[in-house]
């Protein structure tokens, strides 16, 4: 059986996202996204609040996504992802170092958009060489990079590599979930996604940070969103 999952999804416990777990629930169910990775900004605490509510929903009889318990850290040299996190990791510290808490925890590691030139900080192509052992996933596509050709730039390199690619569309509003996604087999495990990435189709299309800017304060305002 195929799923659509987007693996890159920001809640409102990012402090520049206004994504609550209803909001959440319902850009999924509108654009069929049957999974999500939460990646909240150097905190665990809303990707297991979610991950808790979509359980007992569905435990329930009804419907909420899946959720992938995971974060965004920003360590020293650049933002890495942890996915199926079972606890924090902290910020600060270096790529390798954050690497090894993320696969001591049975985590797999997620490069998210290492490509995009104007972030300041980023782990460059020569560092992902270096590497390469500690890396499990590259993001390939990125729903809203600062650099407009960050995607064709990850696209030519991992022409050249072996890696495990997946995609997400990097929503911090509701209206882009889902905007890249990734179609591929059912899974339970870190083990098995692996396995159903080596089939997967990644979809989307990217949009504008600027227009992504505007939604999320007209959804702070309507809502009386406050960040915890």
């Amino acid at each position: 059986m195929k799923i659509t999952a987007d693996f890159h999804v920001h809640s409102y416990y990012s402090k520049d996202s206004v994504i609550t777990f209803p909001l959440l629930t319902e850009g999924c169910r509108r654009r069929g996204v049957d999974l999500v990775a939460i990646m909240d900004h150097d905190t665990y605490e809303g990707a297991l609040e979610f991950k808790r509510l979509s359980e007992e929903k569905r435990s329930a009889g009804q419907w909420a996504p899946r959720i992938i318990p995971g974060e965004e850290i920003r360590t020293s040299k650049g933002e890495i992802c942890g996915l199926f996190l079972k606890e924090h990791v902290p910020k600060g510290l270096p790529p390798e170092e954050t690497m090894r808490l993320i696969r001591s925890q049975g985590g797999l590691v997620y490069v998210p958009h290492p490509f995009d030139l104007f972030k300041l900080k980023r782990l460059k192509a020569h560092e992902l060489e270096e590497i390469a052992e500690l890396v499990d996933i590259i993001e390939v596509f990125n729903g809203k990079p600062r650099f407009p050709g960050a995607n064709m730039l990850a696209r030519n390199f991992l022409r050249e590599h072996s890696f495990k690619v997946a995609a997400g569309s990097d929503a911090h509003e509701p209206t882009r979930i889902g905007a890249v996604r990734v179609v591929l087999g059912g899974f339970e495990t870190p083990e098995e996604l692996m396995r159903s990435l080596s089939g997967a189709r990644v979809e989307g299309r990217m949009y504008s940070p600027v227009w992504s800017a505007i939604l999320r304060f007209y959804y702070r305002k309507k809502y009386s969103i406050a960040n915890p």
